[in-house]
């Protein structure tokens, strides 16, 4: 009803002539003319006549792009982008008519576009739905462009076989069109572009077949030194008819006897270089369908690295730009008809561009150290992935462990931060040398104390990065209790000061995600080195890669992210929970709670920072090398070594040197060491046999 009122309303604004006609201020300028039909300058059957019949250069680029745009299969989603399985257009799409398969429908739409620019369907609607879909000779059809206001065109022109037409109202066929800037109802084909050189080409064949029958043009001519009488040349002309004319005779030397001389009129065809010019007319026609010459048979530049980037190139220049146009019209004229979803092509399973999954591996685990989410990852290199736990978190940017001269150096930390382990303020700790860097099969006391100070002066390195980030964090957090529980009554304070807390789930799941996956990343690729990633040590053995993105250590980041992040929310709250009830048996009002808050968390977020870094990274450092070990294919056992010093849990001197079954939890039920304790500094070790 509103849209009619507003249609209205804006008539009643348009200009009017004298006698009341309203002036079409949004009329289309065009060179066509209204209420006539619009003719192009190549039709279908011209350009299958002329090309696509006579050259085989121009049958096999259209054959090249029909075939390789026909097999991409057409779906429909929504508008996230999930497929909706079995939707009704898709099935008419695969199955578009009693007489057509989905691929011959599309074969026909692409070599229509490709000869004459044009193609059109005519789809049968029943109950505002597609039941079939039909293709249309562009030669039968001609668009009528309208001058009436917010109409594009008239109708269509339909011409029938006994030569009489009719008219078809606008919205009978859905129409295809590449565009011709000169004309905006009727579109051309690069047929059209091509036709000088394809002409040419086929001049040149008919040239060089006539040649090779009867030699049309004179190689050159015999001369007498005498005048010869008429029985004389009649009898010279015999000669070379029967014996050097016929084909199996063509270029063997002529011989003729009274004094005859031969004199060179015309090049050989060496000189006219037949071949060369064929090839440039290759190579044109092959640059007006936008394909590499390598695709309508020129070699010379055939390697192995040419024919696959020919490969996909065809698809990226040619098919995909072609299968856009060809989407944007789908919607256009289908999509409304079923509401919000999204016709589209499925790309996955064509080889030539699958060819480049690993260079979208390396691009993706670039993006995702940029900080990009792994959905926004997914959507923009079209990997295929479904969605995941935690897809829509991005990865924050951790700096790396700082290192001193002579190995890590410890972050400085504050007189009872860390839990009294006892690590002094800058303390370095050397390198351990590379031939004690391993974590397998290790037998000496010696290689074991170097295995787990390697580990653990690495964990205490990334303590002081981690902290850095969960800081700001903990900032926040209060800074949202003050404005949350600003204007509160005392009794409101505690229920406005949890919602402020749980406002900040988002930061941290963000947070608490990259810093374990960023840990996973670096623990097990130190953990891979010394099990032998990425070496051989024969020719053509194969290599192994640690993987920090595979499925298991996403869903075990996703679960043990969840399981943190409840941890710290629940202590946040108790803590909130606490210092409220306080000021509230002090009977302060709700600025002095607020105070008293901003107190506690000065005085304590850095600890709090700290505790979560440590634990953290204790979680991420076990888990990573555990994965790396499992990648690893080599690891049997796996055995439990205490920090070697005398602050270790009892618990845990107890479980000294405890070796298991790779798989097989400790006596404590835990998998690794820091798996169920925070703050463990214990590590493990691997076996092979």
């Amino acid at each position: 009803m509103f849209e009619k009122l507003r249609a209205r309303v804006a008539l009643t604004l348009l200009p009017k002539a004298n006698d009341g006609r309203i002036i079409n201020p949004f009329s289309v300028i065009s060179t066509q003319q209204a209420s006539q039909p619009v003719y192009g300058d190549m039709t279908v059957k011209k350009s299958v006549r002329e090309g696509y019949k006579i050259s085989v250069y121009v049958y096999r680029a259209i054959r090249t792009i029909v075939q390789a745009a026909s097999a991409v299969p057409w779906i429909v989603e929504d508008r996230d982008g999930n497929l909706i399985k079995d939707h009704p257009f898709a099935l008419v799409m695969a199955k578009p008519n009693p007489q057509f398969s989905g691929q011959d429908l599309i074969e026909f739409l692409i070599a229509h576009l490709e000869l004459c620019g044009n193609a059109l369907w005519q789809p049968v609607i029943v109950n505002g739905k597609v039941k079939e879909i039909w293709p249309v000779m562009p030669d039968l059809v001609k668009p009528i462009p309208s001058d009436k206001l917010g109409e594009w065109i008239e109708g269509w022109q339909i011409y029938t076989n006994d030569g009489q037409s009719i008219v078809a109202p606008p919205d009978q066929f859905v129409h295809f069109m590449q565009i011709d800037p000169g004309n905006p109802y009727w579109g051309m084909g690069p047929l059209l572009a091509t036709a000088r050189t394809i002409d040419t080409d086929n001049e040149a064949q008919d040239v060089q077949k006539i040649s090779m029958q009867n030699r049309a043009t004179p190689d050159g001519v015999f001369t007498h030194e005498a005048v010869l009488t008429q029985l004389q040349f009649e009898e010279a002309r015999r000669q070379i008819r029967e014996n050097f004319l016929q084909k199996t005779k063509k270029r063997e030397p002529w011989v003729l006897g009274a004094g005859a001389k031969w004199n060179q009129m015309s090049m050989t065809p060496v000189e006219m270089d037949f071949i060369a010019s064929r090839l440039a007319n290759l190579r044109a026609i092959a640059t007006g369908f936008g394909l590499d010459p390598w695709w309508l048979g020129d070699r010379s530049a055939s390697t192995y690295n040419n024919v696959q980037e020919a490969r996909k190139a065809l698809y990226e220049i040619v098919i995909l730009p072609m299968l856009d146009d060809i989407k944007a019209t789908l919607n256009l004229r289908f999509g409304p008809l079923y509401g919000d979803i999204n016709i589209n092509y499925d790309t996955s399973k064509i080889a030539a561009l699958r060819a480049d999954y690993g260079a979208k591996v390396t691009q993706a685990q670039a993006l995702w150290a940029m900080g990009l989410p792994f959905e926004k990852i997914n959507e923009r290199l079209e990997m295929g992935f479904e969605e995941f736990p935690g897809w829509d978190i991005g990865y924050l940017s951790f700096q790396l462990a700082p290192v001193g001269p002579n190995g890590p150096i410890l972050p400085q930390l504050e007189e009872g931060v860390g839990g009294g382990d006892g690590i002094v303020e800058g303390e370095v700790v050397e390198e351990v040398g590379k031939s004690q860097a391993k974590s397998i099969d290790l037998q000496s006391e010696e290689q074991k104390s170097a295995h787990w100070k390697r580990i653990d002066t690495r964990r205490v390195a990334w303590w002081g990065v981690i902290a850095k980030k969960v800081q700001p964090l903990y900032d926040a957090e209060i800074a949202r209790i003050e404005k949350a529980i600003k204007g509160k009554a005392p009794k409101d304070v505690e229920k406005a000061a949890a919602k402020a807390i749980i406002a900040e789930k988002p930061e941290w799941e963000k947070m608490i995600s990259a810093a374990l996956m960023v840990v996973i990343e670096d623990f097990g690729k130190l953990t891979a080195d010394s099990l032998g990633a990425g070496k051989s040590s024969t020719p053509g053995e194969a290599k192994w890669v640690f993987d920090p993105f595979s499925a298991a250590a996403r869903a075990w980041v996703a679960k043990k992210g969840t399981e943190s992040i409840v941890s710290i929310m629940q202590t946040d709250l108790e803590d909130v929970k606490r210092v409220i009830l306080a000021g509230m048996d002090a009977n302060v009002g709700t600025v002095q709670i607020a105070r008293d808050l901003r107190k506690f968390y000065d005085d304590g977020s850095r600890f709090k920072a700290m505790r979560v870094a440590r634990t953290e990274v204790s979680h991420g450092a076990g888990y990573g090398q555990r994965e790396a070990a499992r990648q690893s294919g080599v690891v049997k056992t796996h055995t439990w070594l205490t920090s070697r010093d005398d602050r270790v849990r009892d618990k845990h001197i107890a479980m000294e040197g405890q070796t298991k079954p790779f798989g097989e939890t400790y006596s404590d039920g835990s998998m690794y060491p820091g798996e169920l304790d925070i703050m463990c500094r214990c590590v493990e070790a691997f076996g092979s046999k």
